[in-house]
């Protein structure tokens, strides 16, 4: 082959055919893709070739499904409550393209190519067929023309067809009338391959198990990568029914979201599995977090409470360096922590001495300072989970808020109850005789003074603290302060066969 700039491997269906998105040719596709060395990708066609074999058996189950309730009502003495949404073929057609979609990148098929490929199958020509007293292949055919189109289209690549099709669309060393004719000029761009495992032994390198699971135990407790899971954490996990997690008292609550990154660390990681590319290795591995931080409940009373759970995903990542952002594959709902799990607790203990520690720092010199937002920051750190009372700081309110607005503020911080919470001397002869949560409803005051705007509290609260914790967490990564204090660190661990075009 030329060098030229880019290499695009395009499989055909057969290649590809019912891939499980979650299985390890999924991952070694994205190792090719994020290595930034190779593109890989599928003709339009194939794309909707694998979407319908995906799809093909929905309506069919469906109607059994309706039948088996009809059945059912036909023998209950009293009216089935139970019934089935609409079929929707479209909505199902549309969650496999946007699965297959994150794994390859679609080549198009244009009208043109679509046209011509229905020409040539009337003439039974190749890569179309004669069948009988009958002509097919049309599919083929615009899979063909695809990939003519783009190597027009792109001239500095190359491409490398993978298909078991050899029959149709030949061997790759020659190519019968009139593919010959439709390939000429673009021979030497255009190699050949005939199955998914030929593109592991060409492009890939495997990295041996022990080796994989030693790097990517490495990889995986840096502060770039559990910065990562915390980030993506908050983009992902909200849900208006809510997700489980522990208390303070380890009593399992619900919550909606998170009101700021967690802290996280790395419970347990399996399956490790790492390929070199282009001198460069990639792994995924199958992970399980702890997450600990501020969130918000999943009652009504949209209380903040701080919560723990345990977050499992695979992961995509390299050894190339912080450069390169892991990426987060497949995550499942967040679960409850073991509690008989010595060291998921103990790793826990860590993670809130660690919050309470980035918290204190905030609080010290990082917040804006002004009064309404010193009095949302004090609110936070109340959280009673946090076990800092006593080390915060008193908030002085000036005269720069009149009576009114203060009664608002005051008025619309969330319930805190940390009265019955914390055990601490300074915060028993804070609230002797004071039942704080009578005090502190939530409500949005925002439309009381132009302080906050049309911003809700939670979300001030959520920026206030966010900027303090991330300008803390910096700190957590310099060399120990002078009053000796060290950073924290983590504990020691203990696909179905193809289906050919019809």
């Amino acid at each position: 082959m030329s060098t030229t700039e880019a290499l695009l491997i395009v499989f055909d269906t057969n290649a590809v055919n019912l891939l499980p998105p979650s299985g390890p040719r999924a991952d070694i596709i994205r190792k090719l893709r994020q290595s930034g060395h190779h593109k890989v990708g599928v003709p339009w066609m194939v794309m909707e070739e694998m979407v319908a074999h995906q799809t093909k058996h929905y309506p069919a189950k469906y109607r059994a499904a309706v039948n088996t309730l009809a059945k059912l009502r036909d023998v209950l003495p009293w009216n089935l409550e139970s019934s089935l949404e609409p079929l929707d073929l479209q909505r199902f057609a549309g969650h496999w393209r946007d699965v297959y979609g994150e794994i390859f990148e679609v080549i198009d098929t244009s009208g043109d190519a679509a046209r011509m490929a229905l020409a040539r199958e009337a003439m039974g020509l190749p890569p179309a067929k004669q069948s009988n007293d009958r002509s097919e292949g049309a599919r083929d055919v615009a899979v063909w023309f695809s990939i003519l189109e783009y190597l027009k289209k792109h001239p500095d690549e190359e491409i490398c067809f993978v298909t078991a099709n050899t029959k149709d669309f030949g061997d790759g060393a020659a190519y019968p009338y009139p593919m010959n004719e439709d390939l000429r000029g673009l021979e030497d761009r255009l190699t050949r391959l005939t199955s998914f495992d030929d593109v592991v032994a060409k492009f890939t390198k495997e990295v041996s198990g022990q080796e994989a699971e030693a790097a990517a135990e490495e990889l995986l407790r840096s502060l770039a990568v559990r910065a990562r899971v915390a980030s993506t954490a908050v983009e992902v996990l909200s849900s208006p029914t809510g997700f489980v997690g522990l208390d303070a008292a380890e009593a399992s609550v619900q919550w909606r979201q998170w009101l700021a990154s967690p802290e996280t660390e790395l419970l347990r990681i399996a399956d490790v599995t790492g390929h070199e590319i282009e001198g460069n290795v990639w792994y995924t591995a199958n992970t399980r977090w702890l997450l600990y931080g501020a969130a918000i409940d999943g009652d009504h009373d949209r209380k903040t409470r701080y919560v723990s759970c345990v977050w499992e995903m695979k992961v995509l990542f390299s050894a190339n360096g912080e450069e390169e952002r892991p990426t987060l594959l497949t995550p499942s709902e967040p679960t409850l922590p073991d509690t008989a799990d010595t060291r998921c607790m103990k790793v826990l203990t860590e993670l809130k001495a660690r919050t309470a520690r980035l918290t204190q720092r905030a609080l010290n010199s990082r917040l804006p300072r002004s009064p309404a937002e010193g009095l949302i920051v004090q609110s936070l750190a109340d959280i009673p989970t946090l076990d800092i009372a006593g080390l915060l700081p008193d908030v002085s309110i000036p005269d720069t808020l009149s009576a009114g607005a203060l009664s608002h503020i005051v008025s619309s911080m969330p319930t805190l109850d940390i009265a019955s919470s914390l055990n601490h001397d300074v915060f028993k002869n804070l609230t002797t005789g004071v039942d704080l949560s009578s005090l502190l409803p939530q409500r949005d005051f925002s439309h009381h003074i132009d302080l906050f705007a049309q911003t809700s509290i939670n979300e001030i609260a959520a920026q206030a603290l966010q900027q303090g914790l991330e300008a803390a967490a910096n700190d957590e990564t310099q060399p120990p302060n002078d009053d000796g204090e060290e950073d924290s660190h983590s504990p020691d661990d203990d696909s179905p066969p193809d289906e050919t075009r019809p």
